[in-house]
């Protein structure tokens, strides 16, 4: 049997709509709402862990899925030519969230 994933959806009583949990908490965290085009990166990849220390705002989906594919191949064992550039993505930071906004 499949394991359907559950995402976290709550209700934005100003908007009248139904938004998912992980952009309100990002919002709540950098004070700010989101730009039209941010993404919000789970850090694990466990989009069900909504802790502020697991999301990461991201400027675009294409931003996401360079992220993503670089992600796939580090666990696949391909090196990277320029590591540092994931360190922000990769890394256990506590702290805000305003902290790992990447521009």
């Amino acid at each position: 049997m499949k394991r359907r994933k559950v995402y976290r959806k709550v209700r934005d009583k100003k908007a009248g709509k139904v938004r998912s949990l992980h952009r309100v908490l990002a919002e709540q965290m950098l004070a700010r709402p989101l730009a039209p085009g941010e993404i919000v990166h789970h850090r694990d990849g466990d989009s069900t862990n909504n802790d502020p220390a697991n999301l990461l705002v991201l400027p675009s989906q294409r931003y996401h899925a360079h992220i993503e594919y670089h992600l796939r191949c580090a666990r696949k064992g391909m090196p990277s030519l320029f590591p540092e550039l994931f360190r922000d993505v990769t890394e256990d930071r506590r702290g805000t969230l305003f902290e790992s906004v990447i521009p």
